[in-house]
């Protein structure tokens, strides 16, 4: 079945002749063009119904937006549609949680069980913060059992399950990992995780950005589609932390530039928190996990950046968790994919050129088609 899996991945990203690598993209009409083309030919190619663009370039963002957010009423996306970001979402968990680093709510050596103190499980005597954070915990699931419903149920769940990996040997993707890291973290400090997440989004200024859409911006939020049926994310326990986000492409354009220039950040809270998810928390292959964010080196090969988005990868790699974090590397692609039933999403950029890129679609594709239409736009940005 993983095998299988992985073949239909790769055979869709090899059947999509997207177009040559564009010409050196000198100024704003050059832009306009080339990421029309590479966004058109992906919206043919893969049968997408809507796509909301920002690239964030000299200084500046430019937004464009293509096809349609309801189908069935034929209403257009705009800059301020509402896409649901899937796991693009652990990027705000992951400053959230190094802001309870920074006020030392937390640290990343404490045991798991200390801000858990009900997780009793000898299995996770030896597992720490940073751990969860990396995904090194030992091969918890990607996704909750559907039986997982509430706190009691939760806690069930996790003194049930027995690791495969010794900690900080292997990191397996999962939003049971750094959603658990994000909601003992804030719980850490006394609050909730909707709270935090909100004043968050309030201090950025990013005001269509939530983790629950109010009847007010209903209007606004795009339909999803999977096999040609309109779908929307349901609720889950962690589902906040680890994926449940929906934004505009205008506020995920102001989160990116907080990203490339946290020295800019009012709050200074705020400010370090943004600062320290890029550092590097742990290495798996070429790639190294900040908190959320994940970075390679650059300049990057597209053949290493679609690697690290491969099933296979994303499955389980062997790891080595770095103690302590190493700095923050400007010369880094720093990027994250997401993706719902209905949406698929992508986020890039790189500190040392002050360039990024974000591409928001209500429908899921493959992540490799992402990270190909991003790099093809942000190589030939002069």
């Amino acid at each position: 079945m993983h095998f299988n899996k992985t073949l239909m991945a790769l055979t869709c990203v090899l059947c999509w002749a997207g177009p040559a690598l564009a010409q050196t993209i000198e100024n704003e009409a050059a832009l306009k063009t080339a990421v029309s083309q590479q966004v058109s030919t992906l919206m043919q190619q893969q049968q997408i119904p809507g796509m909301a663009v920002a690239v964030l370039w000299q200084g500046k963002t430019f937004f464009y937006s293509f096809g349609q957010a309801d189908v069935a009423t034929k209403k257009a996306v705009t800059p301020d549609t509402l896409f649901e970001l899937g796991s693009i979402s652990k990027t705000f968990a992951g400053v959230i949680g190094a802001m309870a680093l920074e006020r030392g709510d937390i640290k990343l050596t404490d045991p798991v069980a200390k801000h858990w103190p009900a997780l009793t499980g000898k299995q996770w005597q030896p597992i720490n913060m940073q751990h969860l954070a990396t995904y090194t915990a030992g091969g918890l699931p990607l996704f909750m059992p559907d039986d997982v419903t509430d706190k009691a149920s939760l806690l069930n769940y996790y003194q049930q399950w027995q690791p495969e990996y010794a900690p900080g040997t292997q990191r397996v993707y999962a939003n049971s990992s750094i959603g658990l890291f994000a909601h003992l973290a804030v719980a850490a400090g006394g609050k909730g995780y909707a709270e935090v997440f909100r004043k968050l989004t309030a201090d950025l200024q990013m005001p269509s950005t939530y983790l629950q859409v109010p009847k007010t911006a209903q209007a606004q939020y795009a339909w999803g589609y999977k096999e040609g049926k309109p779908v929307r994310i349901g609720t889950g326990v962690l589902l906040d932390e680890a994926g449940g986000v929906k934004a505009s492409v205008r506020d995920l354009a102001t989160w990116l530039q907080a990203n490339l220039q946290p020295e800019k950040v009012t709050d200074p809270l705020l400010r370090a928190g943004i600062a320290k998810t890029q550092q590097r928390y742990a290495k798996s292959e070429q790639m190294y996990q900040g908190l959320g964010w994940e970075m390679l080196d650059y300049p990057v090969s597209l053949a290493d950046l679609t690697a690290m988005t491969a099933p296979e990868f994303v499955a389980g790699t062997a790891a080595t968790v770095l103690v302590p974090p190493a700095p923050a590397v400007a010369n880094s692609w720093v990027h994250k994919t997401g993706a719902t039933g209905g949406f698929g999403a992508y986020a890039a950029f790189i500190p040392s050129r002050q360039i990024g890129i974000v591409l928001l679609a209500n429908q899921r594709y493959p992540n490799a088609l992402r990270v190909e239409v991003a790099y093809k736009v942000l190589e030939n940005l002069k």
